[in-house]
């Protein structure tokens, strides 16, 4: 790790400078919305491992109780036994820092390391959301635009039909919906909205999804339920929703797809995205602490998951003799996991070539 010097950071000289920092971008993080929360790392516990355990549905019985006649004998009857899941994921380490030396901090502005600290709590939340999200998009069986079954069969955008196929299989599976329903509003233009599943996908198929028959945008129900930051709208169909959010944090695999034209291309062929839709405890994540994240929030946002650690100029003793190294750094450990494949899909797409 180099140390951030002033040839990096140069010193404000002969300059009108203004103490104040440029805006940083912070992209919203979806991929931990729905998640069932692992449990804590406890310290000292011996493992890096984080369980969840699933207690499955038993077949129903048809068959009805008759007289007990006979003999005496113990249990009167014949019962069921128990089925259980356990799901395991490793538990890793993740982080980064940043080591500035003393002319850094003499020559600027104070409370440098603050602005350092924002910017590295930005790549942290960014970096969590990143592995959620690869685990939802490498972890769910894919369903493939066009009804295919590979991704070199792929050239077209995504489809009312093929959100339905997804749909329909998480309503067979008996996936549980997130959102309850609302009947509407005395609001002119406001209708019902079903229970729903949720759909996360990149802002490029977001438009295409946008585009579809019986699409309805937030603002026409945002007043009825709560709404996430992000959220694109909604579509119906067969009794249930999909609410449906945007994010530039998805995955792009360039040129993965088919030859095609009028959709992203990199060399011609088609640059796929993974929609995913899934329902309740279809993944899963670890929590340092009790309370998972619940909702959407911003990457910089202060998370118990992640642990910001700054060390002032001195603080390393003989391995500092002159007092003249600082560092701002950040960790914190991932576990993700999907859960019940059956209760999730991704969609590959393409999206729309926009002039």
């Amino acid at each position: 790790m180099a140390y951030t010097t002033t040839t990096t950071i140069s010193a404000p000289v002969n300059v009108v400078f203004q103490n104040k920092m440029l805006a940083k971008a912070k992209p919203y993080c979806p991929y931990f919305v729905g998640s069932k929360g692992g449990d804590m790392l406890a310290s000292k516990s011996g493992s890096y491992t984080v369980k969840w355990r699933r207690y499955e549905n038993i077949t129903p019985t048809t068959t009805a109780l008759t007289e007990l006649t006979g003999t005496a004998s113990f249990p009167t009857r014949t019962g069921s036994s128990p089925s259980i899941t356990d799901v395991t994921a490793a538990v890793s380490k993740y982080g980064d820092f940043f080591i500035f030396n003393e002319d850094v901090d003499l020559l600027n502005v104070e409370n440098l390391d603050l602005e350092f600290a924002d910017v590295l709590g930005i790549q942290a939340g960014r970096s969590l959301n990143y592995l959620q999200r690869n685990v939802l998009e490498d972890g769910l069986t894919l369903v493939y635009e066009g009804a295919g079954s590979t991704d070199g069969s792929v050239s077209g955008v995504i489809s009312a039909g093929t959100i339905a196929n997804a749909l329909n299989t998480l309503q067979n599976n008996s996936a549980m919906t997130f959102a309850p329903m609302t009947t509407g509003s005395t609001n002119i233009g406001t209708g019902p909205v079903l229970p729903s599943f949720w759909m996360i996908c990149h802002a490029n198929v977001g438009y295409d999804v946008s585009r579809l028959s019986g699409f309805k945008s937030v603002e026409t129900y945002a007043g009825q339920v709560e709404t996430m930051p992000n959220e694109l709208g909604y579509l119906s169909g067969a009794g249930v929703g999909l609410r449906v959010v945007w994010t530039e944090e998805a995955s792009i695999d360039s040129g993965l797809g088919a030859a095609a034209s009028g959709v992203r291309t990199t060399t011609g062929n088609a640059d796929l995205y993974t929609a995913v839709i899934f329902g309740q405890q279809c993944h899963g994540a670890l929590s340092l602490d009790r309370d998972m994240v619940k909702e959407i929030y911003q990457s910089g946002d202060r998370l118990p998951a992640i642990i910001l650690l700054t060390h002032p100029r001195g603080s390393a003793g003989a391995a500092d003799p002159y007092s003249e190294v600082a560092t701002v750094a950040w960790k914190s450990w991932h576990a993700g996991k999907v859960l019940n494949s059956n209760w999730g899909r991704g969609i590959r797409c393409a999206a729309s070539a926009l002039a």
